[in-house]
C-alpha cells in the first residue's frame, strides 16, 4: 500500500496488485471489522451505559441480542455508505485517508446515534415512575 497509495488514479486503475489489495481491505472492513468487532462493541458499550444491570455479562449478553436482532438493517446501512466510503477512501493518497475516514464517522456516528442511540426505560423504572407519582 505503500506504493500504491500515493500513484495518481489512472496509474492506481492500471495496477491490478494495489486494486486487489484494495478490495481486500473493503472486504476486510465490510465482513469483518465492522460486523464482528465494530457492532457487537458498540451493542454492549451501549448496554454498559443504559443498561439496568451492573454486570459486565449481562452488557455483553444484552447487547448481542440487540445486534442480533438489528443485525439485518445495521448491516445493509453499514455496506451501504461503508461500502462506496472505503472504495474511495483506499483510492485516495495516503495522507487525506485518515480525514477523509473521520469525516465519514462523524456522519455514520450520528446516523447510528439517531436511529439506535436511544435508550429504553426498563419496566422496573417505569414503575418507580408510577409509584411516586401516586404517592404525591
Amino acid at each position: 500500500m505503500e506504493r500504491f497509495g500515493p500513484l495518481p488514479l489512472a496509474q492506481k486503475l492500471k495496477d491490478t496488485a494495489g486494486m486487489i489489495d484494495a478490495g481486500k481491505m473493503v472486504l476486510f472492513d465490510i465482513f469483518f471489522h465492522m460486523p464482528c468487532l465494530y457492532f457487537p462493541t458498540y451493542y454492549t458499550v451501549k448496554e454498559f451505559v443504559g443498561g439496568s444491570s451492573y454486570n459486565p455479562i449481562d452488557w455483553a449478553k444484552d447487547g448481542i441480542t440487540k445486534y442480533s436482532k438489528n443485525f439485518k438493517e445495521d448491516f445493509t446501512a453499514m455496506a451501504k455508505l461503508w461500502g462506496p466510503s472505503d472504495c474511495i477512501q483506499f483510492a485516495l493518497p495516503t495522507h487525506i485517508r485518515m480525514p477523509f475516514r473521520h469525516m465519514v464517522s462523524f456522519f455514520w456516528t450520528a446516523y447510528v446515534s439517531f436511529t439506535r442511540g436511544k435508550i429504553e426505560e426498563s419496566n422496573d423504572d417505569v414503575l418507580v415512575a408510577v409509584v411516586g407519582a401516586e404517592e404525591k
